[in-house]
């Protein structure tokens, strides 16, 4: 098997961020992104290395998506639910999923 070469630089966390999802009186799915300024900013950094990263660059098959996972009480605080930030076009395609065309 070949070795997956990663080169995304995540920002280093320094603030406080919590993600997580409840539903309104009506039952209508909400998604709660709640932090201090640094904790906002790393949110960002994050959005933005995986926006600009160029997965052509990474050791993978092509048609994959690059992705970060941000866990519970290591990325996120303990109030969050785990999430997976994913990069809808695909490598080397450019390919978008069904549901966004």
């Amino acid at each position: 098997m070949a070795m997956i070469k990663f080169n995304l630089k995540l920002p280093e966390n320094k603030g406080k961020l919590d993600i997580y999802s409840k539903t309104d009186e009506d039952n209508i799915p909400e998604v709660i992104i709640i932090g201090d300024p640094d904790g906002l900013r790393y949110l960002s950094g994050v959005l933005k290395e995986l926006a600009d990263y160029d997965q052509d660059s990474r050791n993978s098959p092509e048609g994959t998506r690059e992705h970060v996972h941000l866990h519970k009480k290591c990325q996120l605080g303990k109030q969050s639910c785990e999430v997976e930030v994913c990069r809808a076009d695909t490598k080397g395609t450019g390919e978008l999923p069904d549901f966004m065309r």
